[in-house]
């Protein structure tokens, strides 16, 4: 019995550390680029995402172009996003969806960026 308790144990600590590899993905650019303690990474699916220094994602794979992050007027860093239908939508510095990509053009991602910045 303890040797089935043994085994459960080092697979489960298997598959922890392989969820934080960076195997998986086809590209991972180098960190501190884009924001620091992360890194761009490229899935095989061609969509791209942030990991940090462990290998965690600190912003899922989903999007098909992120943009470098910019300060904005009220102090905090945020990037455009455009998802894989062409929708664009803003993450902040924590990696947060600020303005989901559901069916923007990219004006209008701006205007509701705009919109949210104004009205903290």
């Amino acid at each position: 019995m303890k040797k089935i308790g043994f085994i459960l144990v080092l697979l489960l600590t298997m598959n922890c550390i392989a969820q934080n590899s960076t195997s998986h993905y086809k590209k991972v650019y180098p960190f501190d680029i884009y924001h620091k303690d992360w890194a761009l990474v490229k899935t095989v699916a061609d969509t791209y995402g942030f990991i940090n220094k462990n290998g965690k994602e600190v912003v899922p794979t989903i999007y098909s172009k992120i943009y470098e992050f910019e300060i904005q007027k009220d102090g905090i860093k945020y990037a455009l996003i455009r998802n894989v239908a062409g929708a664009f939508g803003f993450i902040n510095e924590n990696g947060k969806e600020i303005v989901e990509g559901i069916n923007w053009k990219k004006e209008e991602a701006i205007q509701k960026l705009n919109y949210y910045i104004n009205s903290k």
